[in-house]
């Protein structure tokens, strides 16, 4: 049987251990599509409260 070797492909998800309880998080960056969408539809905050 074929071995499944992964390697973390840059720019994902990663998370590394600092230490006493303190991670590191790696995310990928928003794309800009969406951040246009977000910044058009989402222009007055709280306006439902």
């Amino acid at each position: 049987m074929a071995e499944n070797t992964t390697t973390p492909k840059a720019g994902l998800w990663d998370a590394e251990s600092v230490g006493s309880g303190t991670f590191l998080i790696r995310k990928p960056k928003r794309k800009s599509a969406k951040l246009r969408q977000s910044r058009l539809k989402g222009t007055v905050r709280g306006a439902r409260k």
